[in-house]
């Protein structure tokens, strides 16, 4: 995992951690086991092992979101494209937590948000809302 990556995703357990969230993370034996968050309990539970590693940073904050949301249960990530829904809020609330820690030392003329979703794995049907987000990012500077 590259030097961004492992910022980013220390950045985003940070904030797991400032919001008395536990985060359990271990290399599962399998690489696509899937991260959840019991709302619970308040814990995030992530697969070091993930077959794409940059999508960790996506990942712990999705689940991040469900818990900052106020969701219930014990929620997998499994449908990284879902734009609708608790999972649709998480992954909406994911790319808000993740475009000021990756953009922060960026120039607006500089920011390119197609090469942020592929660093971090963000699937092409969320397009709108990173859009949307960098836009908001760079206006509210």
């Amino acid at each position: 995992m590259d030097d961004c990556i492992s910022s980013l995703l220390s950045q985003v357990l940070n904030i797991a951690y400032d919001n008395d969230m536990a985060v359990i993370m271990k290399p599962f034996h399998h690489s696509d086991t899937p991260p959840c968050a019991d709302c619970e309990t308040r814990t995030i539970i992530l697969n070091s092992n993930w077959y794409e590693r940059n999508a960790l940073p996506m990942h712990a904050a999705h689940e991040v979101e469900h818990i900052l949301n106020g969701d219930t249960g014990t929620l997998y990530y499994h449908n990284c494209y879902a734009k609708y829904g608790s999972e649709g809020a998480a992954n909406r609330g994911a790319i808000e937590i993740l475009v000021p820690l990756y953009f922060a030392d960026v120039e607006p003329e500089d920011a390119n948000s197609q090469q942020f979703m592929d660093s971090l794995c963000i699937p092409n049907s969320l397009e709108g809302c990173v859009d949307t987000t960098i836009r908001d990012f760079y206006s509210d500077k």
